[in-house]
């Protein structure tokens, strides 16, 4: 007669009282199976992963091999190893038994052929479904005491701060500098790769998309992050609220302008070519030898009919004459003392009133929903909209603040024309991200290399 084919089971828990080791699970399992005369033909595990999920590889193999039939039965340490979540106990055990298989317990033996087994099988896996929502509770508690007491869900280290459990975060004299010193080179124009090697040689992230997502979660302004909102920590923060503020803007802007860090560009994502592409930096050597760029429009790649752009040379002639125009307007102005004139009404009033009415409008919602006016779905669907409403007014009012409370870019003009060749190309970057909009070249009637026209297009007039 043909032994029973048995795949065992094995699952550690993630939470640390039931850890129960993948080899004690086995041996139980070998043992039973032994015992009932079944031939192991599989043992598949999946260490550490909760049972609330489905999406288990170790337990997608073992129903694979029940629906291939290269199993009959499918032995666990305990029903709560398979699923902890009713739903999906529930399918699986209806997949199994439809297909011929069966599914037993190596701990918790049970006769599934008898009502009163499969009553019995029901309480035990009702016991896993309501243990599992237990240990949920306690984590979310625990989680939203931390978060009530400024402390960030997890315990995990944070660069620029030491940590311990009597005095929490503390800023660091020298990794706390090297953190705020991030945030101020972010300003001042220098882009995450660049800030990766800083961070590097410190100790921190090591790579731009690490650096960009330490600096966005906003630990070091004296945040802690909650259900993808920035709430108040109890740490020290090492930048001021206003370079905070101004370095979500400058993400915001810069992460919709067309960028190339590593070549060290002065104008990417600012050359407009006369077709209307922006156009690409490159490096080359010139005939004399000297290390210099160039800016191509992609227009021949795609059809057009126009080649290589311009050098650098010509692109810095027609800056540095439009920010020496800006820089002597400023100085007179300075000279004369003559207060600026509004641009525009200040919107921030309206923005605040706006708040407000949003807040109401979230506030309202809740209520209803809760005494029952309106579904969840229609709920859930209202408070997406609204929320990303509250975010898009507080994006605007910052934007709007940091403006009000920062150097006027004009003003930055002196600064650069002084210092322009001792200037990295990444901060004169970063400042002519906040002077210019864009620049214009024209190619009709010009050289190869030298355009005929290159206009200089100012944030304030775009």
């Amino acid at each position: 007669m043909t032994k029973p084919r048995a795949a065992l089971y094995l699952r550690q828990s993630t939470y640390r009282e039931e850890s129960i080791s993948l080899e004690l699970q086995e041996n139980a399992c070998r043992t039973y199976a032994e015992q009932r005369g079944y031939e192991v033909v599989a043992t598949e595990s999946d260490p550490g992963i909760s049972g609330r999920t489905w999406k288990r590889p170790g337990v997608q193999k073992v129903m694979e091999l029940i629906e291939g039939k290269d199993a009959d039965v499918i032995v666990l340490w305990k029903w709560s190893r398979l699923s902890r979540s009713r739903l999906d106990w529930a399918v699986a055990a209806d997949k199994v038994e439809t297909l011929g298989g069966r599914i037993e317990s190596a701990t918790e033996p049970v006769d599934v052929s008898t009502s009163t087994g499969r009553f019995t099988r029901g309480m035990l896996t009702e016991m896993a479904a309501f243990e599992s929502e237990r240990i949920g509770d306690s984590w979310k508690e625990a989680h939203a005491r931390r978060v009530r007491n400024g402390l960030p869900v997890s315990g995990k280290p944070r660069f620029g701060y030491t940590y311990s459990r009597e005095s929490g975060y503390l800023a660091d004299p020298v990794t706390g500098e090297v953190l705020r010193r991030l945030y101020l080179d972010y300003l001042a124009g220098t882009g995450f790769w660049k800030l990766a090697e800083t961070s590097k040689e410190h100790g921190g992230p090591i790579v731009a998309t690490g650096v960009r997502r330490m600096m966005d979660a906003g630990f070091g302004a004296g945040y802690i992050t909650h259900r993808g909102e920035f709430v108040p920590g109890a740490h020290e923060a090492v930048i001021t609220e206003d370079q905070w503020k101004a370095y979500k803007v400058a993400r915001k802007e810069r992460a919709h302008r067309p960028r190339a860090e590593r070549g060290g560009h002065v104008y990417s994502g600012l050359v407009r070519c006369e077709c209307g592409r922006t156009m690409t930096g490159n490096n080359f050597v010139s005939r004399n030898g000297k290390p210099t760029s160039r800016y191509n429009c992609s227009a021949p790649q795609a059809g057009g009919d126009h080649t290589n752009a311009i050098v650098t040379t010509s692109l810095d002639t027609a800056v540095l004459d439009f920010l020496r125009g800006v820089a002597a307007l400023v100085n007179v102005e300075a000279a004369e003392n003559k207060p600026k004139p509004l641009s525009r009404i200040d919107a921030r009033p309206q923005i605040r009133a706006d708040q407000s009415k949003n807040a109401a409008r979230i506030d309202s919602l809740t209520v209803k929903y809760l005494d029952g006016d309106v579904t969840k779905e229609v709920h859930d669907r209202l408070m997406l909209k609204l929320h990303a409403e509250k975010e898009d007014l507080q994006d605007r009012l910052d934007a709007l603040e940091v403006k009000t409370r920062t150097t006027p870019p004009t003003a930055l003009a002196t600064d650069l024309v002084a210092h322009w060749d001792q200037m990295p190309p990444e901060v004169k970057r970063g400042i002519l991200g906040q002077l210019l909009d864009r620049i214009e070249v024209s190619r009709e009637g010009g050289g190869r290399w030298n355009p005929k026209e290159i206009r200089v297009i100012p944030a304030w007039d775009a």
